[in-house]
């Protein structure tokens, strides 16, 4: 190829060169463009961050509800903030609303009933905190858990985002340990391995949560009103829930309710299906066409009990004069267990465990899988 068809190749070439350098220089500058525009943004999300928190530590409740808002903002609009403002809110609730040193602050003994109304409500910008909590994405919420130890919640309200769970509140292993939440009210929450060891409960209100494998030994949930709600797995052991309201489709499938309080509760169709009530109370609880099938409430075989619960329980489960009609009691262990007047009208009894049960003046019409030696 002679110089004049190299030049003339080259001639011809330099449009496309030239177009390629003009590209390359384009994509160089947007490419500047958008990390200039990062940079600026994040300085954004940082002075925003810090005016934020300077609100926070005002003397007008007004203010500082204007900085928890603006966290709130930030929160949406930086994905990656989001654990580290969770941080400081719940910080800023657990300073500004503590549990006394001395213990759970004393009530009125007439403020203690059914009544929904709390006597005592969060300040307006602990309420606000929850909400935010509540309102957060649940797609980030992995990544952070709410630490709410030892914080004084009375009459709080939070509320899910959706009707399903899929959409609810991020409260997922939160932590409410030692947490005064009498009246409080949780409704279509996520609480899914929610930490709750030896918080105040009582009169509080739970519909449509999720609560499986939640941690909740030896809380108070006198009289708190359970509806809808899943307990799988939960642990209740040495729970109070004298007269709580555990009925209306409440699953408690396989949870752990060994010298729980039961008394006077209400169980009405839920399914305790291979629940361990070892130990625990039910004397006077109603129990109407509860699912307790293979649910555990003899002592017996203690040495097998220290091993699956690291102790020896000194007691059968005990449900004298607990409503039983129509329960479903198919395989559950009942050795030993006292069912003195209890009524197990229409009571399916058949493959349970029946060795030592006291049936003193119980009410037996109907009932399925009863020996004849243990009729009267």
């Amino acid at each position: 190829m002679g110089r004049a068809e190299r030049m003339g190749l080259l001639v011809a070439a330099l449009p496309g060169l030239t177009a390629l350098v003009a590209l390359l220089f384009t994509w160089m500058s947007v490419d500047q463009s958008r990390t200039e525009l990062r940079i600026a943004e994040q300085g954004q999300i940082t002075n925003r961050f810090t005016a934020a928190i300077n609100n926070l530590g005002s003397n007008s409740e007004d203010v500082r509800l204007g900085g928890i808002y603006a966290l709130q903002r930030i929160m949406l609009d930086s994905a990656r903030d989001q654990p580290t403002i969770v941080t400081v809110l719940t910080a800023y609730a657990r300073r500004h609303a503590p549990v006394p040193a001395s213990g759970f602050a004393k009530e009125q003994q007439e403020e203690i009933g059914q009544s929904l109304e709390s006597p005592v409500k969060p300040a307006a910008d602990v309420q606000a905190v929850l909400s935010v909590m509540a309102d957060r994405s649940a797609d980030h919420g992995e990544r952070t858990s709410l630490d709410l130890r030892h914080t004084d919640l009375r009459g709080a309200e939070v509320f899910g985002r959706g009707e399903t769970l899929k959409r609810s509140a991020a409260f997922r292993a939160a932590d409410f340990n030692g947490a005064d939440l009498r009246r409080s009210m949780f409704d279509g929450v996520d609480l899914r391995n929610a930490g709750f060891y030896q918080s105040n409960l009582a009169a509080a209100r739970f519909d449509y949560v999720d609560l499986s494998d939640a941690s909740m030994e030896g809380v108070d949930l006198t009289r708190t009103t359970i509806w809808h709600a899943n307990l799988t797995r939960a642990d209740l052991n040495y729970a109070k829930l004298h007269e709580a309201q555990l009925d209306s489709a409440v699953n408690l499938t396989k949870a752990t309710l060994v010298t729980a309080d039961l008394t006077g509760a209400y169980l009405d169709d839920a399914n305790l299906r291979n629940a361990a009530l070892i130990g625990a109370n039910l004397r006077g609880a109603s129990l109407t066409h509860a699912n307790l099938h293979g649910a555990r409430l003899s002592n017996v075989d203690q040495e097998a009990l220290a091993d699956e619960f690291g102790w020896y329980i000194d007691k059968n489960g005990n449900l004298a004069k607990a409503d039983l009609t129509g329960a479903d009691l198919t395989n559950a262990d009942l050795r030993g267990v006292d069912l003195t007047e209890a009524t197990l009208v229409d009571a399916d009894l058949r493959g349970a465990k029946l060795a030592g049960v006291k049936l003193a003046r119980a009410k037996l019409d109907g009932v399925r899988g009863l020996p004849p030696s243990l009729r009267p």
